[in-house]
């Protein structure tokens, strides 16, 4: 149910291109957790004139002021500024602001460059009023890993044609915000009187503004932050037109809507409102704008400043599982390794321990130099735990990658275990680590397979080093 979600200050078309998604999925990418997010890029460097009167910057953006506004201030970081803007590849339109936000100028704020030729570098040369058209190469985006329009191709070129509108400091802006915010308050609640008084309505008010009545008490508590809560729901305008339901086949989606409550999933008269009420209850909130979607327009059905009213009904109440609970790493170090102690005496196996804590036997020897620090390897593996479930194989099709797994040892591509036992052999070993959770996935574990705190085995063999 997509109309209770909070919305971005931009369109999701719009932050395509400023708000890049990178593919990050890897098919081993079990055994080789990510550590480091990429840093933003901060373009310097002298800029080129170009032809047609274009300056080409030295991040690759090139830009062009078409008409001079009369505004002498140019956005900072930190700032918040409105523009009207049109973006496209030739004749194919991403984004108009004019035509998809109500002839409005769409807000963002000002942030350092995230990738060479954002165009957050050019709004930073304009002053108000300014128009400039920006362009940047379509292969220059591909290459920062955004997920493009399957029509983009390289050699095109993206143009933003754009006018600065306004720019404000965060006070400014914030200063701004509250006083609209104070004046549609009151007029929401001249709106909300009026409402009540017309249809007989004696509903209880929160703190916050919000309106709501129960016709069904329901069982039990409260929905409390953090519970996963299953609902039925119509919503309202204030004059009866409806805009959504989950209970009214029209529009389209008549399963059970499904939230975590209290962590602004979904619009602030939802996350308070819903914490009112128990499983069973059935209820009807008014919930001002400023509880809603404020000044923005949600859709064509939700105009800016729109009153909701919402018929919920508390479906289901579930409350997450309780966190993992933390030992002290030197309890759960004994832990582990009376657990592969146990496991090695059961069934008869021989193992060397190092001082970290992991073990390893041996079960073919190779040939040639250790592999150490530095070294590409190529291995075949397959992961368990200690209970015999296996969780990972390149050898096993069932695990759907059955071709030799390659890394780069002793620089954190893999688990702790893996860094330290894979050095221990050469070229054509075979052997089987007996890992604690320590050197592994710790108490977090790696989704459903590993759970937290658990000793992993692995049946490893050697295929190539590479220096």
């Amino acid at each position: 149910m997509k109309r209770l979600h909070k919305i971005a200050a931009l369109p999701g078309i719009f932050t395509l291109v400023f708000g890049l998604q990178t593919a990050t999925a890897n098919a081993q990418a079990q055994m080789v957790p990510s550590k480091h997010a990429p840093k933003s890029a901060v373009v310097t460097g002298k800029s080129t004139p170009m032809a047609y009167g274009f300056t080409r910057l030295a991040s690759g953006l090139q830009y062009k002021v078409i008409a001079h506004g009369k505004g002498t201030r140019k956005p900072e970081m930190g700032d918040h500024i409105e523009l009207n803007i049109h973006l496209h590849v030739k004749d194919s339109v991403i984004f108009d602001s004019r035509k998809m936000n109500n002839n409005k100028p769409v807000p963002l704020p000002i942030t350092a460059p995230k990738f060479k030729g954002d165009p957050m570098e050019g709004f930073m040369l304009l002053v108000e009023g300014d128009s400039a058209v920006m362009r940047l190469p379509v292969d220059s985006l591909r290459k920062t890993g955004a997920q493009l329009q399957p029509w983009m191709k390289d050699g095109q070129v993206i143009e933003y044609d754009v006018r600065l509108v306004s720019v404000r400091s965060e006070a400014e802006d914030k200063k701004i915000k509250e006083e609209a915010e104070a004046k549609q308050k009151t007029i929401d609640e001249d709106q909300l009187q009026g409402y009540f008084k017309k249809n007989n309505i004696n509903p209880l008010k929160t703190a916050s503004g919000l309106y709501y009545t129960v016709s069904a008490p329901g069982n039990g508590e409260n929905a409390h932050s953090g519970q996963k809560l299953s609902v039925n729901y119509t919503g309202t305008l204030l004059n009866g037109q409806k805009f959504d339901s989950n209970v009214d086949s029209t529009f389209h989606h008549t399963t059970p809507f499904e939230l975590e409550i209290g962590k602004g999933h979904v619009i602030k008269g939802w996350d308070e409102g819903l914490m009112l009420l128990k499983k069973g209850s059935k209820a009807t909130l008014y919930i001002p704008s400023t509880l809603a979607y404020g000044s923005q327009d949600r859709s064509p059905q939700i105009p800016a400043n729109s009153i909701l009213v919402f018929d919920v009904e508390i479906l289901d109440i579930q409350s997450p599982p309780p966190p993992p609970v933390k030992r002290d790493p030197s309890d759960q170090a004994k832990t582990d390794d009376s657990l592969i102690q146990a496991y090695l005496s059961k069934n008869n196996i021989k193992a060397t321990k190092t001082p970290s804590g992991l073990y390893y036997s041996m079960t073919q020897k190779g040939l040639g130099p250790l592999a150490k620090s530095g070294n590409k390897v190529s291995m075949n593996y397959t992961g368990k735990t200690l209970d015999g479930k296996m969780f990972d194989s390149n050898t096993d099709p069932s695990k759907g990658h059955v071709q030799p797994f390659g890394f780069t040892l002793g620089i954190g591509q893999v688990i702790k275990g893996w860094d330290e036992g894979v050095q221990l052999l050469n070229m054509g070993s075979k052997a089987t680590f007996f890992i604690p959770s320590a050197l592994a996935y710790g108490e977090k574990g790696a989704g459903g397979a590993i759970p937290p705190n658990a000793v992993l085995m692995f049946d490893v063999e050697v295929l190539g080093i590479d220096k």
